[in-house]
């Protein structure tokens, strides 16, 4: 019994992340309540209370659910032996189709992360961003110690730039997709970054394997 009651918990947390993420999606942070997360699943809102108590609780499983599919979704990059700049395009390319995918959702909980007053709720959200930059400089870093990335970048630096830059795609995008179409800004914003990342022409010489790539 104690096992189907766990089970019956966890599909029912399911349904509120889902039910919370169409909201979002459709009416901002604003719109997400306890009494519209009812609606959408179907039952009272005394059935939601029994599984989360609290508005700040919903955006902490929301935080937890991106954390684990974002990391899921740009697995396949973080994880190759490639070439750091090609793992580094690569992760750009998942994380795009992944928010376009979720409908930006993932910055929007973020964003909204950093301004509850809940510790929690800040905590794991800084905890996300952190875990999401240390990936990103640890590959440039991996790129730096295999010659693939010159020497003078700062990996915490640049994996700022490289969130950053995701970042003001999508916010860009949510405003008026037509106009700003989040893989064709991405690919732009990939090739400055990219040049920021490889060697000068000085220091060419000394990397003959790089002086190749295109």
């Amino acid at each position: 019994m104690a096992t189907h009651r766990r089970l019956d918990h966890q599909t029912r947390q399911h349904q509120i992340v889902e039910a919370a993420r169409d909201l979002i999606a459709n009416g901002g942070v604003d719109a997400l309540t306890i009494r519209g997360i009812a609606s959408k699943v179907g039952v009272t809102e005394a059935a939601i209370y029994r599984h989360v108590a609290s508005k700040e609780e919903v955006i902490l499983l929301l935080i937890q659910e991106v954390e684990e599919s974002l990391f899921q979704a740009i697995s396949r990059a973080t994880r190759s032996d490639r070439h750091a700049l090609e793992r580094l395009e690569h992760m750009l390319q998942l994380h795009v189709s992944y928010v376009e995918l979720r409908q930006g959702i993932s910055f929007v909980v973020i964003a909204q992360a950093a301004q509850f007053e809940e510790p929690r709720v800040r905590s794991a959200g800084r905890r996300l961003v952190e875990k999401y930059l240390s990936l990103v400089a640890e590959i440039i870093s991996q790129g730096i110690e295999r010659d693939e990335i010159d020497r003078t970048v700062a990996p915490d630096a640049a994996a700022m730039i490289f969130f950053g830059m995701i970042q003001s795609a999508v916010t860009r995008w949510l405003f008026d997709p037509s106009t700003h179409p989040l893989g064709e800004n991405s690919v732009s914003m990939w090739k400055l970054f990219r040049t920021s990342l490889e060697f000068s022409d000085e220091d060419a010489d000394l990397h003959p394997s790089e002086n190749g790539r295109g």
